[in-house]
């Protein structure tokens, strides 16, 4: 009812990644993403870690290498670590992470959507986006493209997502902050892309408010004000900006949203 065509069902660790493909084989309308979350490591990732993604990314039904990133929220970082990390710490580990699952990206062809986030939500202070924008950098992730997830950071980090050839992907939260609602202004609209989050929300008690594919609408109504133009031609050049990001992977899924 909310005209959204597709959706792409990201994995979060090893295993979730194997049953996003299951279920995007099981239903015409979802694809599959494959990562490991920030957040969801333990440990580094292990050499048979990273070989089973590579193996699943190479499914027909994977168009994204998703969700990977950067997260130096107190929490994450303060969890105890496990496996061989000698003096390193979670941010070196998650780093070395990220940058795995990128250089699967670029031998699979496949484009990123990574996760970054701040402590105490603060895209003003902290050291996830620098970290994410170097290991971004360092591994060419332009060449592949993709988007930052559920973009919360400030106009600089926004900025040189566009110039390294990556595109900002805004949630709910566009709807909240004036903020980002200003850095969605001034953004080149190629570089734009629409989302909803839509990981379990159980500390929300009315299962009618978790967030979920049909609040895409939301945002894009949202999208469409801030730039003064209509909720259809949002609706088209989102569109079109996510299918140009998919590049070889993006036939299916364009069928499925006409």
């Amino acid at each position: 009812a909310a005209n959204v065509g597709a959706v792409i069902a990201s994995g979060v660790t090893v295993e979730d990644s194997e049953r996003c493909v299951e279920i995007a084989h099981e239903h015409p309308s979802l694809f599959a993403g494959v990562g490991v979350h920030p957040t969801d490591l333990t440990g580094p990732l292990t050499a048979a870690d990273l070989s089973q993604l590579e193996r699943t990314a190479a499914d027909d039904r994977v168009v994204v290498i998703s969700e990977i990133g950067i997260d130096h929220q107190e929490h994450v970082l303060a969890r105890p670590l496990t496996g061989s990390t000698g003096d390193r710490d979670w941010r070196d580990v998650q780093s070395e992470a990220f940058r795995s699952q990128i250089e699967i990206a670029h031998r699979q062809g496949l484009p990123i959507v990574f996760h970054v986030r701040e402590p105490r939500d603060d895209p003003e202070a902290g050291s996830a986006w620098p970290a994410a924008l170097r290991d971004l950098k360092d591994t060419s992730a332009g060449e592949i493209g993709g988007a930052a997830h559920y973009f919360q950071g400030n106009q600089a980090a926004a900025d040189a997502l566009v110039d390294a050839g990556l595109k900002v992907s805004f949630g709910r939260p566009l709807t909240r902050f004036k903020r980002l609602r200003e850095i969605a202004r001034r953004l080149p609209i190629e570089s734009i892309l629409v989302e909803t989050d839509s990981y379990p929300q159980p500390f929300k008690k009315d299962r009618g408010k978790w967030t979920e594919p049909r609040h895409l609408k939301d945002v894009a109504e949202c999208l469409a004000v801030v730039r003064g133009v209509s909720l259809e031609e949002i609706t088209e050049r989102t569109s079109e900006n996510a299918l140009a990001m998919l590049r070889d992977r993006h036939g299916e899924v364009s069928a499925r949203l006409k």
